[in-house]
């Protein structure tokens, strides 16, 4: 079916800070829990540890290059083409770290971002891709409020075929 990636980043495309979150958006956390529940999510293993459990309703695969690593309620992969295989007959979603990012983007077929108007210190940044590659196909504003001072957009594209 396809492979999507998803993601949240700043104006410098900064994702992470020490295999964290560098903002605090609740917004974000709940269109993430929204587009991913009862679907399969694809993480690398920094980024398992850094949630510390599998995230629930959702089928975990920790794509790491050590094949004795494991954590209940998640399953261990090495290889990316379980991933491409699985994804011929499911939506999967990838989300992250920055190296699985780099892995999957030959393969991605829509990209759903999180833009933050902002700039934060970090030390992750989602790898450099060809923007001409993609269609803008939806794009919502999210809400600014107290708990979500940041302006902030949602927006999803499609790779142009």
């Amino acid at each position: 079916m396809s492979i999507n990636m998803i993601w949240a980043m700043d104006r410098n495309n900064l994702i992470g800070r020490d295999n964290a979150l560098p903002w605090h958006l609740p917004n974000d956390m709940k269109y993430f829990r929204r587009v991913t529940s009862g679907k399969t999510v694809v993480m690398g293993r920094k980024t398992y540890d850094s949630i510390g459990r599998p995230l629930p309703n959702r089928r975990n695969l920790v794509l790491t290059r050590n094949a004795k690593w494991s954590a209940e309620g998640a399953e261990t992969i090495t290889d990316l083409e379980v991933v491409l295989k699985l994804a011929e007959q499911e939506e999967v979603m990838i989300m992250g770290g920055a190296e699985i990012y780099h892995l999957f983007m030959p393969h991605a077929d829509r990209l759903l971002i999180t833009f933050i108007d902002a700039e934060y210190e970090g030390t992750d940044y989602f790898p450099n891709f060809e923007q001409t590659d993609w269609l803008l196909v939806e794009e919502t504003e999210g809400t600014v409020d107290e708990k979500n001072p940041v302006p902030h957009r949602f927006s999803v594209y499609e790779r142009n075929k």
